[in-house]
């Protein structure tokens, strides 16, 4: 085996410094002799020496644009064996003997990578990746109305990705570079916006990038980078006029995160420079102000973070918008919830108000996390004994909390409907509507007594009329067997109807008149039901309730007690 073959078998088996010098070739297609040897931190003359090494076993070769003697620098890029070496491929076409316009482009794109590498830590950026030429290309699908679906692609010389750290700014960023050795024409150049602005407006660098990357031209002169900015200026202007922001504050920090930055300098043969702290960035309608690289990319990861602030606020606020609903649902379905859960746990959430469900994910996470997570799973017995201990114990606190208030009314605001409606419901261990707690905090407008009396005036009146005239019209003979006061119970019992919630008596309504509906509530408490006249003895009165209300809290109370 010859020493060549030799060579390369040991590469290709053990790899070494020589396989690193192939490696950097094929990531960036032309490097010099000096790119080299700082990529490497191998000192040139080290380098030269493997970089023959390679040319001699025919894996790379080299050139001097412009000139092939004198002390111009050597630019190397791989040969087909090199390439082969490298990746277990064919080279691609054009790195059998590349222009000289290539040559120099591609030497040029890889010296911004090592300004980046090598300067930008002083100034806050460290380079954490850097793709050239086609390893940093992006294909995707333009859908936008009117347009259809097609593959659209952008062809940066190079994209990198930083970690920043600058001005209380800490993370990571994103670039398109673009270097122009004045041999693009501003058309071209304009033509490279509009591709970029396609792709921020079709947002393609979701999920890719951790913002919406800037395009970074590096050019030859400054005025030809004020040219350039004055002409992107202009596409920008334009590509915002036809995309109107809405949404106050929130819609355009959001727009702002979406824009495509864009910025030039005329720093390509110095592109150290560019990466320094130094302000050298023109922007488009900012002639008079200069960024530095560090302020430009901190730039647009505090707008990112602004808009991904507002964006994580949307989400939550519709997850929570959905989170409520669900409960709305479970709230319009009670009977499931009885039928599922229990009494107790219907009742609770029968007595919610839709409008305060909202206040409930806030008041009570955990409840509310319970329940809906049986909603979503109303088979899961799990979770379906957690939505009932919780909703139950929760019922239990209210009902105390509701009878303390009832007994707290009874003893200073006297006897009135309202409050016999209230010591009803939780007499069966039911809740009461929160409208009719608030009731008994304030004095009733008239007495249980004085409600009854007013129920009965005007009956009492007719009553006793129709019993006149009935017992007028009686024979002695009915007499005998009669008498008016029983004539008025016979009235009372065909006449009257009492509620079995307050108790209080009054006139059955006409069935034929226009406002009788049948199974109507009481029109003094309005909860309770009508019964017949004759089994108004049959009614518990407010003060057993009262007692039984008391005894339970009691026992209640008790039942917490840690023992002795």
């Amino acid at each position: 085996m010859s020493d060549d073959r030799a060579f390369v078998a040991r590469l290709r088996a053990t790899g070494g410094p020589s396989h690193d010098l192939l490696v950097l070739l094929d990531a960036h297609r032309v490097l010099t002799t000096d790119q080299l040897a700082r990529a490497t931190g191998t000192p040139v003359r080290t380098v030269r020496h493997r970089l023959d090494r390679l040319r001699t076993a025919g894996l790379v070769d080299a050139v001097r644009p412009g000139r092939e003697a004198g002390s111009s620098p050597r630019h190397w890029w791989l040969r087909v064996a090199g390439a082969r070496l490298v990746a277990g491929t064919a080279a691609a076409p054009g790195r059998q003997r590349p222009s000289g316009l290539h040559v120099a482009h591609a030497a040029a794109i890889a010296e911004v990578w090592l300004a980046v590498r090598d300067h930008g830590p002083s100034a806050g950026l460290a380079l954490r990746r850097w793709w050239t030429d086609r390893a940093g290309w992006q294909e995707w699908e333009n859908t936008r109305p009117g347009y259809g679906a097609r593959l659209r692609r952008l062809t940066p010389d190079g994209a990198m990705l930083v970690d920043v750290d600058h001005d209380d700014v800490v993370g990571t960023a994103a670039a398109w570079v673009e270097v122009d050795l004045a041999t693009m024409s501003q058309a071209v150049l304009r033509e490279k916006v509009t591709r970029y602005l396609a792709y921020a407006f079709d947002q393609a660098w979701v999920g890719r990038w951790p913002h919406c990357p800037p395009l970074l031209l590096l050019t030859t002169t400054e005025a030809r980078a004020a040219t350039f900015i004055a002409a992107a200026g202009r596409q920008l202007a334009a590509a915002r006029r036809d995309n109107l922001v809405h949404g106050g504050q929130a819609g355009r920090d959001i727009a702002d995160a979406l824009t495509l930055v864009v910025a030039a300098c005329g720093l390509v043969r110095d592109p150290a420079a560019a990466v320094t702290d130094d302000p050298v960035w023109l922007l488009p309608g900012q002639a008079a102000a200069r960024v530095s690289l560090a302020e430009l990319l901190a730039g647009r990861i505090v707008a990112q973070a602004r808009a991904q602030q507002h964006h994580d606020q949307a989400d939550e606020d519709a997850a929570r918008a959905d989170r409520v609903d669900q409960l709305r649902a479970i709230r319009a379905d009670t009977d499931q919830v009885t039928r599922l859960l229990g009494t107790a746990a219907g009742d609770l959430v029968a007595h919610w108000y839709p409008g305060d469900l909202p206040d409930l994910l806030d008041d009570d996470p955990p409840l509310a996390d319970a329940l809906l997570h049986w909603w979503a799973d109303p088979d899961n017995p799990d979770q379906a004994d957690r939505a009932r201990r919780m909703l139950t114990d929760r019922h239990t606190t209210a009902w105390r909390r509701q009878a303390a208030q009832l007994l707290d009314a009874a003893e200073h605001g006297g006897d009135h409907p309202r409050l016999r409606a209230a010591a009803t419901a939780l007499t069966a261990g039911r809740l009461v509507d929160r409208h009719l707690v608030d009731q008994l905090r304030q004095p009733p407008e008239a007495t249980w007594t004085q409600i009854q009396q007013a129920a009965l005036e005007d009956y009492r009146t007719r009553r006793d009329d129709q019993v006149a005239t009935v017992w007028s019209r009686m024979g002695w003979r009915a007499r005998r067997h009669t008498n008016p006061t029983q004539l008025g119970d016979d009235h009372d019992r065909e006449h009257l109807l009492v509620c079995d919630t307050c108790v209080i008596a009054y006139p059955r309504p006409d069935p034929t008149g226009p406002d009788w509906h049948a199974g109507e509530q009481c029109p003094h408490c309005h909860t309770g039901t009508p019964l017949p006249y004759e089994q108004r003895d049959q009614v518990p009165t407010l003060d057993d309730r009262l007692t039984t209300i008391h005894d339970r809290l009691i026992a209640d109370r008790k039942a917490t007690l840690p023992p002795a």
